[in-house]
């Protein structure tokens, strides 16, 4: 199970940042996620994702800025309330080193038709190797888009 899980954040990853280069430049006021990652400000335009595989629900929220960092979370439902985040997050800075939560929550406050709104925070250490560990913290993402 851990292995599908981790399938599902590398696609997560990979559908959110996955875009050519015409597509990389974020439209005036589309910043709708924004956090504090080790004290610097972060703004990035988020999208979320609901699928269903072998009959598990896959609810993926992520958002990646201009310098091609980015945020991944993933929930096993679509449901407003607060999830533990530990191994179900991703950052990926801008170098490209990801790393994986190893604490943290998000809390859904809001599911209107197709947005998503919430709050998050975690922590989170490097996926591969040894790396100083970052802090998100203070994130919140707002009426981002969900597809189905």
């Amino acid at each position: 199970m851990k292995n599908s899980l981790l399938l599902f954040f590398f696609l997560a990853v990979f559908s959110f940042t996955s875009c050519s280069d015409d597509e990389d430049q974020i439209p005036s006021g589309s910043l709708n996620v924004e956090a504090t990652i080790n004290g610097a400000d972060w703004k990035a335009s988020g999208n979320s994702r609901v699928t269903s595989l072998a009959g598990v629900t896959v609810f993926a929220i992520g958002a990646g800025a201009t310098d091609r960092s980015n945020i991944a979370i993933t929930l096993d439902r679509e449901a407003t309330g607060t999830y533990d985040l530990e191994g179900r997050a991703l950052y990926t800075d801008a170098a490209q080193t990801v790393n994986s939560a190893t604490s943290g929550t998000v809390t859904i406050t809001k599911l209107e038709g197709n947005k998503v709104s919430g709050t998050f925070s975690f922590r989170a250490s490097p996926l591969v190797g040894t790396g100083p560990e970052v802090v998100i913290a203070n994130g919140k993402f707002t009426d981002i888009n969900i597809m189905k």
